[in-house]
């Protein structure tokens, strides 16, 4: 059972006034059983907010109150759909035994150094969802968009038999190589007829358009004996990139509570470009205006793009350019 806030009924915290009621009726319960004049005097103590014994009472209400919110915070951390700390997110993947990817090595010639640029959580909980499609054992389109964004982390598993003894040999990669399959999607291209084409969305370019040498080392990793399945002929392409602008005005009504700045609003606008820039995506124009509603404006009005933009399996909405015009108005 889950309440209004999204959250398990189990995970709620305690109303305040419903628990001081709960506190003030056990201690004048307690109270009375040696002592029923004194219960009253207590009773009356309690419930009169001026009394300092009232206020102490509060005050650990309150306390609990707190710690309740924090005990559920972090237990609610154990469930996919509310996880949210990176730490948390880390060691429910390990359930797959996925890590986080990196996508830019760490650069000690520089100074200062330059910290590696790690996967994001949502990035990292995408491939953690995908997962359980890498055991099954027929071709489904999940499992080859795992395998195509956990690329080269399966070890080769070779099996030789010795005299007495079958051994079995785990080729883990040398090095670790940047994750640059940002997304990918399979389709059989022709009906019945086991040719699969699995599109590549990278991380290389703006656009998302993937280098020859990642298309060749995606198809490598997908034919593999241990991923393919033998009636599939796996093939690998680029993602067509579907260009767009976002452009919006923003009207606050010369209101201080609706201020926005013009940097906020484009680094908005950015963020959900990048957020959308997977394969067969659709940009709604509504759900544009909603992300810049957020910001706490009081009306927005979206110019580009005029319509929705509706990707194919193999296509990836691409934007250009964010302009945001900020109106007093």
């Amino acid at each position: 059972m889950t309440t209004q806030d999204n959250r398990p009924k189990a995970f709620q915290e305690p109303d305040f006034e419903t628990l001081l009621a709960e506190y003030v009726a056990f201690a004048v319960e307690h109270c009375a059983a040696s002592d029923a004049e004194k219960a009253v005097y207590l009773q009356e103590a309690l419930t009169n907010d001026s009394e300092l014994l009232a206020q102490v009472l509060q005050a650990l209400v309150l306390k609990y109150i707190a710690d309740t919110r924090e005990k559920n915070y972090w237990a609610l951390q154990m469930f996919r759909k509310f996880v949210t700390e990176s730490d948390m997110v880390d060691l429910m993947a390990l359930q797959y035994n996925l890590k986080r990817q990196v996508l830019q090595p760490e650069d000690t010639s520089v100074f200062p150094p330059k910290p590696a640029v790690l996967e994001s959580n949502d990035d990292l909980l995408r491939r953690f969802d995908l997962a359980p499609y890498q055991f099954h054992t027929t071709g489904t389109r999940l499992g080859y968009r795992f395998h195509a964004l956990t690329l080269d982390e399966r070890p080769v598993i070779k099996i030789e038999s010795e005299a007495d003894a079958v051994v079995v040999r785990y080729e883990f990669p040398k090095a670790a190589q940047p994750a640059l399959v940002k997304d990918a999607q399979a389709r059989m291209t022709e009906p019945n007829s086991g040719k699969v084409s699995v599109a590549i969305l990278s991380r290389e370019t703006a656009n998302g358009i993937p280098s020859a040498a990642l298309l060749e080392r995606t198809s490598k990793y997908l034919n593999r004996d241990d991923i393919a399945q033998e009636s599939d002929e796996i093939t690998t392409k680029a993602a067509i990139p579907i260009s767009y602008t976002i452009s919006v005005v923003l009207y606050t009504g010369a209101n201080p509570n609706n201020h926005v700045t013009k940097a906020q609003a484009q680094q908005t606008g950015m963020d959900f470009a990048e957020r959308k820039h997977r394969l067969e995506e659709v940009i709604d124009v509504e759900e544009i205006g909603h992300e810049f509603y957020e910001l706490g404006v009081k009306r927005v009005k979206v110019l580009e793009p005029a319509a929705d933009v509706v990707c194919q399996w193999d296509e990836a909405p691409h934007c250009t350019e964010v302009i945001i015009d900020v109106r007093a108005e």
